[in-house]
């Protein structure tokens, strides 16, 4: 067994020895000679030098112990870390629990709509939910869930209705895949379409009658992004089922034990490398858009649209065609139309938030049973007291409206909505 000596111990041991070396002297009761002397001296000397290897030793000993501690201290903090990323990883790499990589949101909207020979009307249209969940730092679940007229059931009004359920997988910063059910690229509206970030009680009808917004497919989607402000998309999907009449609006299917005999294939190109500036086109094709009837109707539709921006003027625009090709109504086989918006927004104060005015005129024609041709000018107002809630009021000119044909010549409309 080792000893182990501190400094002040071996200080004292000398001493010691010292002092014994002066207590022998009187007990000899004779002074000693030179020789015994020599010999005192020899054995004290040894013990110190004995002593001096013990303190010697002591010291690396220290030294082993400190070096083995800062070791088992650096294994320890290795341990600690290995431990919490195995944590992150498990838990989908934010760290938190899933509640913390999950959000809500939504969105909702009540109009009122006064004709001059019409029963005036009030209806609670939307009211949306979004859930979606983060599964890690590039895999997304995006849902919404919509009721439509505030009663949904047999013999009401109302719908509810999955619009959204899809994963995305961000591959790379320029390349994502989505996979589910999804809105279809096309327009301006058909994805975004919350009420505070467009004009109008109601969406304009271009793109409610010949989109046919909201419109969503279940299916496969890749998009591409690059750095000079392109993006393109292009997926395969369900399609529709239209009536041989050609009656578009009704046609889709809303992924509910939807025909799946002919897929849909849906491209669309944007560009919005100016500041402020969005240019975009789309196309569809469904090779037989009466998949689920004896007749083959085959259908494309093509799109064009722009947003421009700069400062508070805004030019939105829109373009959209149906050529049907089968056995179909021949009023139906081209179905299009356009609408022009240009509008001005400014903020009231910082308190009270901002106003916006436009002006659109709509051209446009579809198939419902018959041919209807419509030509719409329209004016309104935009008050925003803060970013995500909007009220609105227009007044429509639909005297050269078939699709409004019974109403009267003028329509009033009040509305509110709000983002969350």
């Amino acid at each position: 067994m080792k000893m182990r000596l501190s400094g002040i111990q071996v200080k004292r041991i000398l001493a010691g020895l010292v002092l014994s070396a002066g207590f022998y002297l009187p007990v000899l009761g004779e002074t000693p000679s030179a020789e015994e002397m020599w010999r005192i001296i020899q054995e004290q000397q040894a013990e110190i030098e004995r002593l001096r290897g013990l303190v010697e030793e002591s010291r690396g000993e220290t030294q082993v112990v400190r070096a083995e501690t800062r070791e088992t201290r650096a294994q320890v903090e290795a341990t600690a870390l290995a431990i919490e990323e195995l944590s992150e990883e498990s838990s989908g790499g934010s760290g938190g629990g899933w509640w913390e990589r999950t959000s809500i949101g939504g969105y909702g909207e009540l109009h009122a709509n006064f004709f001059e020979d019409a029963s005036n009307e009030i209806d609670f249209h939307r009211f949306v939910l979004f859930v979606n969940h983060e599964f890690n730092d590039w895999i997304t679940l995006y849902t919404e869930l919509e009721v439509e007229h505030s009663v949904a059931g047999e013999g009401k009004n109302g719908e509810v209705e999955l619009e959204q359920a899809f994963v995305r997988m961000d591959f790379t910063d320029t390349f994502s895949l989505d996979a589910g059910l999804f809105l279809m690229p096309v327009g301006l509206l058909n994805e975004i379409h919350e009420p505070n970030t467009f004009y109008g009680v109601e969406r304009n009808n271009i793109e409610a009658r010949l989109i046919p917004t909201t419109w969503w497919e279940a299916g496969v989607k890749g998009n591409w992004r690059f750095e000079n402000g392109l993006s393109i998309e292009a997926g395969i999907t369900s399609g529709l089922d239209v009536d041989p009449s050609g009656v578009i609006r009704s046609g889709r299917q809303k992924v509910s034990e939807a025909i799946n005999e002919s897929a849909g294939y849906v491209a669309r190109v944007k560009y919005t490398g100016v500041p402020g500036l969005e240019l975009g086109a789309s196309l569809f094709y469904q090779d037989d858009l009466a998949q689920s009837y004896v007749e083959e109707i085959e259908g494309l539709l093509s799109t064009a649209h722009v947003d421009y921006r700069k400062g508070g003027f805004r030019l939105r625009a829109l373009y959209a065609r149906w050529d049907l090709n089968g056995t179909t109504s021949s009023e139906a086989e081209e179905q299009h139309g356009y609408y022009i918006e240009p509008s001005y927004r400014w903020t009231v104060d910082d308190f009270y938030g901002d106003l916006g005015v436009y002006f659109r005129i709509s051209d446009y024609e579809y198939f419902s049973g018959s041919l209807k041709e419509n030509e719409i000018y329209e004016i309104g107002i935009n008050y925003w007291p803060v970013e995500y809630v909007v009220f609105k009021a227009d007044i429509q000119d639909i005297s050269e409206s078939d699709q409004y044909n019974s109403k009267g010549d003028i329509a009033y409309n009040l509305g509110v909505g709000y983002q969350f």
